[in-house]
């Protein structure tokens, strides 16, 4: 009884449970109490990510390609590496690959990262309001 009295006096907020647990073996992150995050922030947050990462990535190539490619591609502005990967690619082996294949696997591996989480925070939501 005492040492209630002593929390309900100097302690003054509630416990809150853990928001998320990471399991050491896989590295997964499980979400414990999803409406203690602010979904829609954190996919704000997220999709600025993504967007930065793109932006990285296309100008990487951009500047990684000659102007001889760049003619080729028919193309006056960066383009978008993820949707002409293909042909960015076949012009960056044309070129003996002036950047690293795994620089820009790097970076495409954290953009479709970024959209998987963005899809689990979604579903997230979707299990929170049923």
């Amino acid at each position: 009884p005492d040492l209630e009295n002593i929390y309900s006096k100097y302690v003054k907020g509630l416990i809150v449970f853990p928001l998320a647990h990471v399991c050491n073996d896989t590295n997964k992150m499980t979400l414990i109490n999803p409406q203690g995050v602010k979904l829609n922030i954190y996919k704000q947050k997220v999709e600025q990510a993504i967007k930065s990462y793109e932006k990285r990535l296309n100008k990487i190539v951009w500047q990684a390609l000659s102007q001889e490619e760049k003619e080729r591609l028919d193309a006056d502005k960066p383009m978008r590496y993820l949707e002409n990967k293909a042909a960015l690619n076949e012009a960056l082996g044309r070129l003996n690959w002036p950047i690293s294949l795994k620089e820009l696997s790097l970076l495409e591996n954290e953009i479709l990262a970024g959209k998987l989480y963005i899809q689990q925070a979604m579903e997230l939501q979707e299990a929170a309001k049923k």
